[in-house]
């Protein structure tokens, strides 16, 4: 049994010093407008938030950061820098996903005239929030404490509900359910909860892990620093397979202890499906505590 391979972690490099950048876009002593904007989208129809390559945006797949841009192009407003708090994958939905937006300061909008834009231009499944001015430094993704994911559960099936459900049918035991979800929270290696990219550290400080009960719904939230690739849907597939009695939650603390390829091979194939995910928030210093748990949908 080999032991899973990890190393820097993918997608958060140290935050630029001043004068420097990682990001795609002017050189640093251009003058920008930057804007901060609050995200929501249904991720059914979407590939993922990140735009594709030439190809795949020639084939027509669909990307949040994509329909973005060719909104603010069609408008006259290139944007040089267009990024996320970090990727959803294909399917995941957003209820808070925050971006920073940078378009040439000279004839750039206002944060108001930007929001009447997405409010009149946007297709029906993808909504800007909020459009906010803010500072060239604010980075979406270095600069975040937190993020929450929401999963929603469903004990019964709904015809209204299942595009952000997933249906368990068999009955799940709420003890082991909590006891496995539980299991989670704290500094560990998630090797076997991912999909790492080659030399991606594979640890992740899971800060709170907090189930809820709302009707037919049961409610699964997890908030970390940051998230591995397929992590979060790995967890609630664990999760609901030790609540149906498949697997038990010691298994889950074991494969958090030694995560070799065998247990990686086991918990991926139990992954959640992406219907039921939503990244529900991305805090930033100063932002107040993340209230209650509460449901998208109501399903009775």
């Amino acid at each position: 049994m080999k032991p899973y391979q990890g190393g820097s972690r993918r997608g958060f490099p140290p935050a630029p010093k001043a004068g420097q950048s990682h990001r795609r876009g002017p050189n640093p002593s251009q003058e920008v407008a930057a804007f901060r904007l609050l995200v929501e989208y249904d991720g059914g129809r979407f590939a993922g938030w990140q735009k594709q390559g030439p190809k795949q945006t020639a084939a027509g797949v669909r990307t949040v950061t994509g329909i973005i841009e060719k909104i603010l192009h069609d408008a006259g407003c290139d944007a040089l820098v267009l990024m996320g708090s970090g990727r959803t994958d294909a399917g995941v939905h957003a209820l808070g996903q925050v971006a920073h937006l940078h378009l040439a300061a000279k004839g750039a909008p206002k944060a108001q005239e930007l929001q009447r834009l997405f409010n009149d231009a946007l297709p029906h499944d993808l909504a800007v929030r909020e459009v906010r001015s803010c500072s060239a430094a604010f980075h979406a993704r270095h600069d975040a404490m937190e993020r929450s994911y929401l999963y929603q559960l469903s004990r019964r099936r709904s015809a209204f509900a299942k595009p952000y459900v997933w249906w368990v049918k068999r009955p799940m035991d709420l003890r082991d359910l909590k006891a496995a979800w539980g299991a989670f929270q704290g500094n560990h290696d998630f090797g076997a909860f991912a999909d790492l990219e080659p030399g991606e550290a594979p640890l992740v400080q899971v800060r709170a892990c907090e189930t809820a009960e709302s009707g037919a719904l049961i409610l699964l939230r997890v908030t970390a620093t940051h998230f591995l690739r397929s992590q979060v849907r790995r967890m609630v597939g664990a999760t609901v397979s030790c609540a149906l009695g498949d697997d038990d939650p010691a298994s889950i603390l074991a494969g958090l202890r030694t995560p070799i390829e065998e247990a990686n091979l086991h918990w991926g194939k139990l992954a959640a499906p992406a219907a039921g995910l939503f990244l529900e928030r991305v805090r930033y210093s100063g932002d107040p505590e993340t209230g209650p748990l509460r449901p998208l949908v109501d399903v009775y």
